[in-house]
């Protein structure tokens, strides 16, 4: 009887240690190692750390953040619907586990900040706008906690800084409702943000990584909204040197590199991304290969874009590779293939993304492109500037029979010359471009007043380019690729209010 009361003092003694044990945040030894290997992309080898952690001390939250960081990079590299529920799933376990912990030095919140960060990306991914604001709401108010009560917390100012610089460029129906929530852009104010992050001195392991992805997000700022892609590249540049090890630093550099129309670069980085185990696959990566080949006119570019097509769970970048697929059967004179991919771009995949959704516009008209007009284009898109103005020279406008085409033609003439640079070309074949097509539905005009407004603010015209800015948005019979049009000449605004 005494044995008997001994055990069950014994078992309600650990049953009671077990229930009250409180909750903590530590980045253990196994923990780092579990980030280190989210941080090069090797999942599986995350995930059994993780799962490790988390049987040795079941209570530390820093497992679950890093489990949710691990679900994210899942989603956004597969984009298929079961990594996507699986997401929810472990998202909103970790923020109920996270609720339990002490708030004292920041952690709690920070963590927390970052997990409805990684939930905004994901909604935003699946076209969730509702939802993914609500996330940005969620993170931004928690950063802007962290920051309140604990001055000394750099590392919240991480992704503070990328939704603070962003909010002014967003479109309209995501700038009303970031007015709605009491939010206000200031992209210098981001800036500083992210390098008071990246400039830290803290000596917390765990931060670490957290800098570079950091550098990742200003590379972005300068990209999308300042416009400045030297200083965009030299921080992405100096930030991926590991891609041939490191396929997370790949997809960050190819993606910067494609923006940048850096297209040799592009593929020099997929053909030496890693593939095998233990390295999780990106098919995006064989999209970038096949459209980078394809600006370089290359008669293989075909081989990555069905791989794509054929090997990716998820439905975006779909229609574009088939329309690009369609591109090169037109090149090679292959019309059975062209009117085969047309016909694929009409029924495979989803429209979500603009880039996706031209592409179906673009099935759904009927047109068969210019082959000239279209060569230029991508030559130019490939950052091949001099081929691309070789390909279109020999030709007048007279060449081309319809308005849209005399349209193209100026518009394509206009950024080759941009590009070169010859500005005085450029903006006379930009006039050109808008007197053409301001009526016609294709975006060559509304773009043409863009990059017209670009061209000012590099002269320092401010003026003329704030008035270039926001004609651009006036083209109301150009419906094409308004939400990156607005996205920009937003951008190009908010810098010239800048300046002043």
């Amino acid at each position: 009887m005494r044995i008997q009361l001994i055990i069950t003092a014994c078992i309600c003694m650990l049953v009671f240690t077990r229930a009250t044990a409180a909750p903590k945040i530590e980045f253990t030894s196994t923990c780092l190692q579990a980030q280190a290997y989210l941080y090069t992309l090797k999942l599986n080898q995350a995930e059994k750390l993780i799962a490790k952690e988390l049987r040795i001390n079941p209570d530390n939250r820093a497992a679950d953040y890093l489990n949710t960081l691990r679900s994210m990079l899942l989603y956004i590299t597969q984009e298929d619907d079961a990594s996507h529920s699986a997401f929810d799933s472990i998202k909103d376990d970790c923020l109920t586990r996270l609720s339990d912990c002490d708030p004292n030095a920041g952690y709690r919140d920070f963590l927390k900040e970052e997990v409805y960060f990684y939930s905004s990306v994901v909604n935003g991914k699946r076209g969730n706008a509702l939802s993914a604001a609500n996330d940005v709401r969620h993170a931004y108010n928690l950063g802007q906690d962290v920051i309140k009560d604990f001055p000394s917390f750099t590392m919240a100012k991480k992704t503070l800084g990328l939704l603070q610089s962003g909010f002014g460029s967003l479109p309209n129906t995501y700038r009303k409702l970031v007015s709605f929530m009491g939010y206000a852009s200031d992209m210098d104010a981001g800036i500083s943000y992210l390098n008071a992050c990246i400039n830290d001195k803290s000596t917390n392991s765990e931060f670490i990584l957290l800098r570079k992805e950091a550098q990742f997000y200003l590379a972005s700022v300068y990209l999308y909204l300042k416009n400045d892609k030297t200083t965009a590249w030299k921080v992405i540049d100096d930030i991926t040197q590991d891609y041939p090890t490191n396929p997370l630093s790949a997809f960050a550099r190819v993606n910067i590199a494609d923006k940048c129309k850096f297209n040799e670069e592009v593929i020099r980085v997929v053909e030496q991304t890693p593939r095998e185990s233990p390295y999780g696959s990106i098919p995006f990566l064989d999209f970038a290969l096949g459209k980078a080949k394809l600006q370089r006119l290359d008669s293989d570019a075909d081989i990555p874009l069905l791989r794509f097509v054929e090997t990716t769970k998820g439905s975006s970048y779909i229609k574009s590779s088939y329309q690009k697929l369609s591109w090169h059967a037109l090149f090679f004179n292959d019309e059975s293939m062209y009117y085969h991919y047309i016909a694929m771009t009409a029924t495979k995949g989803s429209d979500q993304l603009e880039e996706d959704e031209q592409a179906l516009k673009y099935a759904k008209s009927g047109i068969t492109p210019d082959s000239i007009l279209l060569k230029s284009r991508l030559l130019y898109d490939g950052g091949y500037y001099q081929r691309a103005l070789e390909v279109i020279r020999p030709f007048k406008k007279v060449n081309f029979e319809t308005s849209r085409e005399r349209t193209e033609y100026f518009y394509r003439k206009a950024r080759i010359y941009d590009a070169l640079p010859d500005e005085k070309l450029a903006e006379a074949f930009y006039k050109a471009t808008i007197a053409e097509g301001s009526e016609l539905s294709q975006y060559y005009a509304s773009f043409a007043a863009l990059y017209s407004g670009e061209l000012y603010e590099h002269q320092n015209n401010v003026e003329l380019a704030r008035e270039f800015f926001k004609k651009s948005m006036q083209f109301d019979a150009n419906t094409e690729y308004k939400k990156s049009l607005e996205y920009k000449a937003k951008s190009g605004i908010d810098r010239l209010d800048n300046k002043s």
